[in-house]
């Protein structure tokens, strides 16, 4: 969530070099056997946990299909905390939630209570600035709105206050017209997201029921996603003690505010966040999980088994990330692209794949699909370093090397 304009983004740019280790054609099973993936997720972890701040690492990879996936960790829930995490422990998943939220209207379309091509103002008419602004574009960050979770004192705010809570409303009033005259327009194609949190104001306006309970009714219970929550507000003292907990190292200036002297979340440095209200990630980066649920949930995405092919159509049809123009796939040419709530990419050696890499404050988690390999790779890791250090990019390649060496 906050983070992913130097996450999701930035994250591209170091996954895409998985092309350059090689694979392609499709693997019947993951090649390496688990104590070599064992390996490699613990020499990350005593490699990159002083630089990167992270205390535990959490994989699951995936081959061939509905085989059983290989699941493996590492390290301890904190700091302070020499409890050993397993598969049960659960991650900040950040803006993976993001196409979570954007399968919930998909299948609200197909449901007919809605369209994709709907906009802001069919369904929130209090926002006329932003009525024109279709739910597709919400969704493929083709709109013009701005992102809250870069405005400075909105984030200083937070960083005084992590523990006050935020309604979806409130964190759109931060970026409204009236309350941020100033703010720079958008790219073609912006990360944005207050888009998001908007999104889940449309399903709770559709179906009349709150987003938490349309994720539990339509994804959480059909899929069995038992690791996985979502909490508009403080997580319970009680969920907290089944995840790793979650550090914040990375000081750098909001989007909004490039040069400053001293950033926002300064105040936030070297806390654990793990308690912190998620109030503030809502739809766009709210959900605690599990990267075996994370990764159940990608296969069950785009193995047909969450809507009809022609709506999982829809919601995979992309617009280039450097143009915010529609594109029938990335290429060499052109080889990021963004569909609703999905990243694809192009690296020479592997053709195209789907990606995300979701931050919250304390956490990052990736998954990464193969479809040419029926390789899914998940991972989480318990911390949000600065920028160059954060080196999850190498441990998606040697993992990624062992499924299809």
């Amino acid at each position: 969530m906050i983070g992913d304009r130097r996450g999701a983004v930035r994250g591209l740019a170091g996954i895409i070099l998985l092309g350059a280790i090689g694979g392609g054609g499709a693997a019947a099973a993951c090649e390496a056997e688990p104590a070599a993936f064992q390996a490699a997720l613990t020499g990350y972890l005593e490699e990159r946990s002083e630089a990167e701040g992270i205390t535990a690492a959490s994989a699951t990879i995936a081959c061939a299909g509905d085989s059983a996936p290989v699941v493996v960790t590492a390290g301890t829930r904190g700091r302070d905390d020499p409890t050993p995490i397993d598969a049960a422990t659960m991650f900040q998943i950040g803006s993976n939630t993001k196409h979570v939220t954007a399968a919930l209207l998909a299948l609200l379309a197909e449901d007919g209570a809605l369209s994709l091509d709907d906009t802001v103002g069919d369904h929130l008419p209090q926002y006329p600035f932003w009525a024109d602004v279709s739910i597709r574009a919400l969704l493929d960050m083709t709109s013009p709105i701005p992102t809250y979770s870069e405005v400075p004192a909105f984030m200083a705010a937070y960083a005084a206050h992590p523990e006050a809570h935020h309604t979806l409303e409130e964190l759109v009033d931060v970026v409204v017209p009236d309350n941020a005259p100033d703010l720079p327009p958008n790219t073609p194609w912006f990360y944005s997201n207050t888009n998001y949190i908007l999104a889940g104001m449309i399903i709770e306006a559709v179906t009349g029921e709150t987003y938490e309970t349309v994720l539990q009714k339509r994804i959480i219970a059909p899929l069995g996603l038992t690791g996985t929550r979502y909490f508009p507000e403080a997580v319970p003292g009680a969920v907290q003690e089944g995840m790793a907990h979650g550090y914040f190292e990375n000081p750098a200036c909001d989007l909004y505010a490039p040069d400053c002297e001293t950033a926002s979340l300064a105040p936030l440095v070297g806390k654990d966040v793990r308690g912190f209200d998620l109030s503030w990630a809502g739809p766009a980066g709210g959900i605690i999980s599990t990267p075996t649920d994370l990764a159940a949930w990608v296969r069950a995405l785009f193995g047909g088994k969450v809507m009809s092919a022609a709506m999982l159509g829809e919601m995979t049809r992309m617009v280039s990330m450097k143009t915010g123009e529609p594109i029938a796939d990335v290429s060499a040419e052109d080889p990021r692209g963004f569909a609703l709530g999905l990243v694809r990419i192009y690296a020479p050696e592997t053709g195209a794949f789907w990606f995300y890499q979701g931050e919250t404050l304390g956490y990052r988690a990736v998954f990464a699909w193969f479809a040419d390999d029926d390789v899914l790779i998940t991972f989480a890791l318990n911390s949000q370093p600065p920028e160059d250090e954060n080196h999850a990019q190498s441990l998606a390649t040697d993992l990624y090397r062992l499924a299809t060496r």
